[in-house]
């Protein structure tokens, strides 16, 4: 039986197309979407209509709200001023594919991949609300599927890790505060 998706699992993460470095996700997404829209042109011929299809425009709209500090966030503010192209995927971590064999074993992640150019950008700071940014990022070509590897430490920070119930095993991650030394 088919189930729903959890938005919460579509993560995005972004790095300067040509960067030598790893993907970074912006942090506080609060929601994304991609639509995809092709005009088509009809063409009245003797012999009925005849319709031509015209290129693929692929957009995504991002939302998140601002963090103090946040490279993700300033790259992508500088590359709509700058000019320069970038690459995002949409990560769903909720199809982790385990690949290997003990003790080399690589868990990757379904993603779709794309490369653009970020075409919009807005900040609203508001008196009584928290900061948000929203931006769309329009596709160059034909977006790609694959598997990425996470980082380990966006993996810890994206969700808790599960913990025994020995005392060896304190939880210090999610909602706790680090036991004083």
């Amino acid at each position: 039986m088919a189930e729903i998706a959890k938005g919460v699992s579509k993560v995005l993460y972004f790095r300067k197309l040509g960067e030598a470095s790893e993907g970074a996700k912006l942090v506080f997404q609060t929601e994304h979407s991609k639509s995809y829209s092709r005009d088509r042109e009809s063409t009245v011929t003797k012999d009925g209509n005849v319709s031509n299809g015209g290129p693929l425009e692929d957009e995504v709209s991002i939302s998140a709200l601002q963090a103090e500090t946040d490279p993700t966030f300033v790259m992508l503010s500088d590359s709509i001023v700058d000019d320069f192209p970038v690459e995002m995927w949409e990560v769903d971590l909720s199809k982790p594919t385990e690949t290997g064999v003990e003790p080399d074993i690589v868990t990757q992640y379904a993603a779709e991949y794309r490369q653009g150019h970020i075409t919009e950008w807005e900040t609203t700071d508001g008196a009584e609300d928290d900061p948000e940014v929203s931006g769309t990022f329009v596709t160059s070509f034909k977006r790609q599927k694959g598997l990425v590897t996470i980082p380990e430490a966006d993996l810890e920070t994206l969700s808790y890790v599960f913990h025994d119930l020995l005392t060896e095993d304190p939880a210090d991650d999610g909602l706790a505060e680090p036991a004083p030394a």
